[in-house]
């Protein structure tokens, strides 16, 4: 007899025994799924991370004017002018590009605008024809300006011209060399046909 209850007593040992290791066995295996999860997790984020420190350098622009959706833009560090254009979804069709320069490299918090054709003309028209005239006698008493040394207050007194253009003068022959001739100026953004005319006479490039 007590044979008999020995044996039930050691059969349901084995049993609580099995369970045990069982419940102990998927703890277990639970928690190793836990941490190659987490493990997934900081890799990802750190790809993330990493491809964040990679990006390029971004400006901030505002271009306005004959453009289709003018308005502030993000863009690369290094972008011209004529790449930009794209991002407001192009010009106009009577967008003036003679009176800008696409080639110009853009900084951060610049505002570009695009004048439509005839504006830059009948904004300036009446102001450079009396320059023009007074521009010949002036060139008869001074010496020319050297447009590849000369510095803002010095561009400044070149009829039409004013510190603003006195600035891009400099700005264009920073980014591309010295001017290799006179009629190179007109490449500066703003300056057109009528500008030039007004100051041929009184640069030069020696």
């Amino acid at each position: 007899m007590n044979t008999r209850k020995e044996k039930i007593l050691f059969c349901i040992i084995i049993i609580l025994c099995m369970a045990l290791l069982g419940t102990i066995y998927n703890n277990s295996h639970k928690s190793s799924e836990i941490i190659i999860d987490d493990g997934n997790k900081n890799e990802e984020t750190a790809i993330n991370d990493g491809s964040n420190i990679e990006e390029t350098s971004v400006i901030g622009v505002h271009i306005s004017g004959a453009v289709k959706t003018p308005g502030f833009i993000w863009i690369k560090e290094g972008t011209r002018l004529g790449e930009a254009l794209e991002y407001v979804g192009g010009t106009l069709v009577d967008a003036d590009l003679d009176a800008v320069n696409l080639s110009k490299k853009l900084t951060d918090e610049e505002k570009v605008y695009i004048p439509k054709i005839g504006e830059v003309e009948k904004y300036y028209s009446a102001d450079l024809s009396n320059e023009i005239n007074a521009s010949k006698n002036y060139s008869s008493k001074s010496d020319k300006i050297n447009i590849n040394t000369a510095g803002i207050a010095e561009l400044d007194t070149l009829p039409g011209i004013g510190e603003a253009y006195a600035k891009r003068i400099i700005e264009y022959r920073e980014s591309n060399g010295f001017f290799k001739s006179i009629e190179e100026i007109k490449n500066v953004s703003g300056i057109g046909e009528k500008r030039y005319e007004a100051i041929k006479d009184l640069i030069t490039v020696k």
